[in-house]
């Protein structure tokens, strides 16, 4: 049959066959090879034997199946068939079972050209594994830390006894170090979640007078009630390094809490000979705007306040009169600034801290925040000695490891999640999918850097409280990811206690394909929670399926009206989860 009569009979039988596929590379037109379009199973899937009794091959063309060349499944010989709706469709019965690895394997010939046997389609392998659901024989009985504290034990033994058969309820505290939006939580619902979120998104800030981690009253509360204390990072970082240019001034002069101490600083008269003694001179005429003033300080008490004033002792720029701070600090130089700086010099106040240097710098040490957007931070400079990143980490770390010690030492162990969402959305691997700071460079500087967080706060702090939860990111160009994508992101058993994922889904929904993938990336060894999540999902479907999540976290929202907490699901949701016989809440803990 020529190629025109070939065309205009599979016109005849309803195939349309002149349509091009981009992926198509042998070189002539539609309708000619034998190309496979698609497969119904991806290679690499995690399967459910209960869901799948069938794989199917779509072909560019009209298939004939030569039962000379076996289509093999882990070797055993099956039997496909044509789909007679289409013609164009390789359906192959499959008879699956739990926990095993398979190879589907289409050889070459197996399928021709319906009315040219000469005209066959390459081979075809597809691999996949039905080692999906909770199968607590795998599941580490032990944390990573072997000096791990008593407590964290406890927490960890209450989490694995508890797996796959019940649930722990799990709600944010409060984004500034309290329990509001759990109590409002517990009002709505009559049941008080067993986990208790907190966040250290403010760690620059504290101590101060609206936030002190210091102050562990709040997660002190949760551990007494039976609860179990959960913490996230949202690590902020400034918005850019900040390289001194030129020094205004130099030297210790405490500011004290009566407001009597001060450094004045004036421009530089052109003639020396009118300088005063005893007066602070500076050059303000290569002031730049948007170079910044940085102060340098010592000896910084909680509840310290800066202030920076012209020399008439107003405030020089709007907000720079009497703010918090916890130790340097830069102030950007705007336009109207830098016209009171030129003109009659500067006044550097406030109360609780000691004034060590004034500099004129480039660069901005604002808090940029933890989003990509916002800071030029690079996590992989954390690791060159002397960088700005790796000077801000250790700064950082130290700061936050102390306030972990006072949980330490008071005993209470935390569900520890810091780096979560690292891997954004996975997309190219890098930067474009990246959200935070921390996957701006891809999974590999990540798995780095949490590595090396791993073992300073483990051997260099001793900080044995700690149950490390690795969130595990679950899409990848918006569809699921694939078991490589969140393999090759993983730190390592060795780094982790828990894998968790965060998923912001439609009520009461059923993510069993998101569990398994979390649940392949450890190969089933480790628990697996929910780090953050919308709305409650199914979890009765979850129990059902052998995936039943270890415990959630319902993540909070701020009125934009005053500091009451709202839930996006105080609807009923909280109370027909949190009364679940699956659920355990506060109180029903047992350690």
């Amino acid at each position: 049959m020529n190629k025109f009569k070939y065309m205009l009979a599979a016109a005849i039988v309803g195939v349309s066959l002149t349509a091009c596929d981009d992926d198509d590379d042998y070189g002539v037109l539609d309708g000619i090879g034998m190309v496979n379009r698609s497969v119904s199973i991806q290679d690499g899937a995690l399967l459910r034997p209960s869901s799948t009794s069938q794989v199917s091959l779509t072909y560019n063309n009209l298939v004939g199946i030569d039962p000379s060349v076996p289509v093999t499944l882990n070797g055993q010989t099956v039997t496909p068939v044509v789909n007679p709706d289409n013609g164009m469709e390789l359906i192959i019965p499959l008879n699956l079972a739990y926990g095993l690895d398979y190879t589907l394997e289409v050889p070459q010939g197996a399928v021709y050209r319906s009315d040219d046997k000469s005209v066959i389609a390459e081979s075809k392998t597809i691999t996949f594994s039905t080692k999906v659901g909770i199968d607590k024989s795998l599941v580490a009985t032990s944390l990573s830390n072997a000096n791990a504290s008593v407590q964290a034990k406890e927490v960890y033994n209450l989490l694995l006894a508890n797996y796959g058969e019940k649930q722990i309820s799990g709600a944010m505290g409060e984004v500034a170090w309290g329990l509001g939006f759990t109590n409002l939580v517990a009002q709505e619902a009559g049941k008080t979640p067993a986990i208790v979120g907190f966040d250290y998104i403010h760690l620059a800030s504290s101590p101060c007078n609206w936030i002190d981690y210091a102050d562990i009253t709040p997660v002190q509360t949760v551990w007494n009630n039976g609860g179990i204390p959960a913490m996230t990072w949202h690590w902020n970082v400034p918005k850019s390094e900040v390289k001194t240019v030129a020094t205004v001034w130099e030297g210790d002069v405490a500011m004290p809490g009566d407001w009597s101490g001060n450094v004045m600083v004036v421009p530089a008269p052109e003639d020396e000979s009118q300088k005063e003694e005893g007066q602070n001179y500076f050059d303000f005429s290569g002031v730049q705007v948007g170079q910044s003033l940085k102060i340098t300080t010592s000896n910084v008490a909680a509840g310290a306040q800066g202030s920076i004033k012209g020399n008439d002792w107003a405030e020089i720029t709007p907000g720079s009169e009497y703010f918090d701070i916890t130790g340097d600090y830069t102030w950007v130089i705007d336009a109207d600034m830098l016209a009171k700086l030129q003109a009659g010099g500067l006044i550097i106040s406030g109360h609780d801290y000691n004034v060590t240097g004034i500099y004129i710098a480039e660069g901005d040490s604002s808090l940029g925040g933890y989003s990509c957007d916002n800071t030029t931070f690079s996590p992989s400079k954390i690791f060159e000695e002397g960088s700005w990143e790796n000077g801000i980490y250790k700064a950082d770390v130290e700061k936050l490891a102390g306030y972990l010690t006072i949980l330490r030492d008071a005993g209470i162990p935390v569900l520890w999640r810091p780096f979560h969402e690292a891997a954004g959305d996975y997309k190219d691997g890098g930067e474009s999918g990246a959200w935070f700071w921390w996957g701006r460079e891809g999974v590999e500087v990540t798995k780095q850097l949490w590595i090396k967080l791993y073992n300073d706060l483990t051997n260099v702090y001793g900080l044995n409280n700690l149950i490390w939860v690795w969130t595990v990111q679950t899409t990848h160009n918006y569809v699921l990811a694939s078991v490589d994508d969140v393999k090759s992101s993983y730190p390592g058993d060795q780094y982790v206690d828990i894998l968790c994922a965060d998923l912001y889904e439609d009520p009461f929904t059923n993510h069993t394909d998101k569990f398994d993938l979390v649940n392949a990336t450890a190969d089933r060894t480790k628990i697996v929670a929910l780090g953050e999540i919308g709305n409650m999902l199914d979890i009765d479907g979850a129990k059902a399926d052998n995936a039943l999540w270890s415990y959630f976290m319902g993540w909070y929202e701020q009125d934009d009206n005053g500091p009451a907490f709202k839930s996006w699901n105080l609807n009923g949701e909280w109370q027909t989860a949190l009364s679940n016989p699956l659920i355990l809440n506060q109180g029903d803990l047992n350690f």
